[in-house]
């Protein structure tokens, strides 16, 4: 990857003109079943764009309350964009046809219908393709575009054997992260038709994510999605064991059948006194995980930097570290 960024033939993408990101632009419109693609710096900054091309100042997102969109892009949305949210309690944060048909009463009017695949707060849990399809057509009966959050669409397609085009399908414009499970250092991307992604190539440049030279960081997302996909199983296997040994130890909670993917999330009994103190041994060997959704959770992530000897470290490491902050402090 590092020598495909080394060598990669660049121009200004400002104006089009970077071989190496219209490569990539194209090649991830082909994957995912759309006609365009444009790249963008983040997952963030690409939601937001899609939430700002197909909505007006005012209008309300309809979405799960634990959504990405919700924790990690409020401030732009809500602050910048001047949009609002309605939140429904969806089944592991995955909507149903009936809560758009039916959504909560509220006096702004709906502008955007938005899923999660997979859904990072509850274990990496799959959106089935059969649901994701009937959530569009529900929205879609109402004039309403569909957005889908797929930061970690490559694991859901890895997981299953739905191929991306299919679960895109069901949505007017999607975003893709190239880092995260797929290893490249940067970048995303927002597709859609060709004259929405025209509209996002200028919102982007209102959210600073212009960009000149950009072949060198686009050689190493194009790297990614050539190379590193077949091998995702890999990791939701790591997932999956490290979650099978998780829910074995003394004071961790957690339901092994709910990792589908490469996300795991247990909860530490009596977490809130507990938290910094496990977190604070964990560190100290090396295994870094995050306080996560609530008092006393916390996520782990499985990707291609950590291999079988590295999931045997952090269980030894997780199993001492709950077994001493069960002990009183002394």
């Amino acid at each position: 990857m590092r020598r495909a960024m080394a060598e990669a033939e660049v121009g200004d993408d400002f104006y089009g003109e970077d071989p190496t990101v219209r490569r990539l632009e194209e090649e991830t419109a082909a994957l995912l079943g759309k006609e365009a693609a444009v790249f963008v710096p983040s997952g963030s900054m690409g939601n937001e764009i899609a939430v700002a091309a197909q909505t007006r100042r005012g209008d309300v997102l309809l979405l799960d309350r634990n959504s990405h969109l919700v924790y990690h892009e409020q401030t732009a949305i809500v602050g910048f964009l001047d949009r609002h949210y309605r939140f429904v309690e969806g089944d592991r944060g995955r909507l149903a046809p009936e809560q758009v048909q039916n959504p909560p009463p509220g006096h702004e009017p709906l502008g955007l219908v938005a899923m999660e695949q997979t859904q990072n707060w509850n274990n990496g849990a799959i959106y089935p393709l059969t649901r994701m399809r009937a959530v569009g057509e529900a929205a879609h009966a109402r004039r309403l575009p569909v957005h889908l959050d797929g930061a970690r669409l490559w694991n859901a397609s890895a997981a299953t054997g739905v191929p991306l085009a299919d679960y895109a399908s069901a949505a007017d414009t999607a975003m893709v992260c190239f880092s995260k499970g797929l290893g490249a250092p940067i970048g995303s991307a927002v597709l859609g038709s060709a004259a929405m992604i025209e509209r996002a190539r200028e919102i982007r440049a209102v959210f600073g994510g212009q960009m000149r030279q950009a072949g060198v960081v686009a050689a190493a997302a194009l790297y990614a999605i050539r190379h590193h996909r077949d091998r995702l199983p890999e990791d939701h296997r790591r997932a999956r064991r490290l979650a099978d040994a998780l829910a074995a130890i003394p004071g961790l909670r957690l339901d092994p059948a709910e990792v589908e993917t490469n996300i795991v999330i247990a909860e530490l009994e009596e977490g809130v006194a507990r938290m910094p103190r496990f977190l604070e041994r964990l560190t100290s060997e090396g295994i870094l995980v995050n306080a996560f959704g609530g008092p006393g959770r916390f996520r782990a992530v499985t990707h291609m930097d950590v291999d079988d000897a590295g999931i045997d470290r952090a269980i030894l490491a997780i199993r001492a570290a709950a077994g001493a902050v069960a002990e009183p402090a002394r």
